[in-house]
């Protein structure tokens, strides 16, 4: 996993800030210690419903704590099963 420790701790603070019941993965290209850069793909499996607008604020400050670019998935109780969910669940469980 490629996140420093002040990253990591970032990413686990907001998103429990934000719902602490949640599941926070890390998925993507910083799950591959072999690679190099690349944005940080997080996907938070909320235990409540977030609203577009929270997501992308929380988006942002992830992006600022990190100083990197954060993409932030999402996926609320009512939202449908979707095949990126799937790939985001087989990611590091933070």
């Amino acid at each position: 996993m490629r996140l420093r420790p002040a990253e990591l701790e970032a990413i686990r603070a907001n998103l429990a800030a934000m719902d602490p019941h949640g599941a926070i993965y890390l998925f993507g290209s910083r799950v591959d210690d072999a690679r190099r850069g690349g944005d940080i793909d997080v996907f938070l499996e909320a235990t409540r419903s977030i609203d577009l607008k929270s997501a992308l604020a929380m988006e942002y400050r992830l992006t600022c704590a990190c100083d990197t670019k954060v993409d932030l998935l999402i996926k609320s109780p009512q939202d449908p099963e979707k095949a990126i969910f799937d790939i985001a669940r087989q990611g590091i469980k933070l």
